[in-house]
């Protein structure tokens, strides 16, 4: 039986970022974090939550310190589902301007 065929490229900047970045973590999390897709989505999704106030960093004595506000996660949640809600309504109607 043939064993998996590794990739003959290394590991991406966004992959070593994010190997750096979970150095503290289990080894599950890391290693889905520090994959190709997991790298990727790592990068986008941190400048996203801390832009919409659902992670806080903040520095003390020159270490950071990364807080998870979970009352404005659930209000971004909450308004995504309506804006959701807004634009299937929108799609639903016949003679109505849509997106696209």
């Amino acid at each position: 039986m043939a064993g998996r065929r590794k990739s003959s490229r290394g590991a991406s900047y966004s992959q070593r970022i994010a190997q750096v970045a979970t150095l503290g973590m289990p080894a599950p999390v890391q290693k889905i974090a520090t994959s190709r897709l997991g790298s990727r989505l790592l990068l986008l999704m941190i400048p996203i939550l801390i832009a919409t106030g659902i992670i806080t960093v903040s520095f003390s004595g020159g270490m950071p310190t990364v807080t998870f506000n979970r009352d404005r996660a659930q209000a971004v949640g909450r308004e995504l589902e309506a804006e959701a809600l807004r634009a299937a309504e929108r799609i639903r109607q016949p003679n109505a301007p849509t997106y696209r």
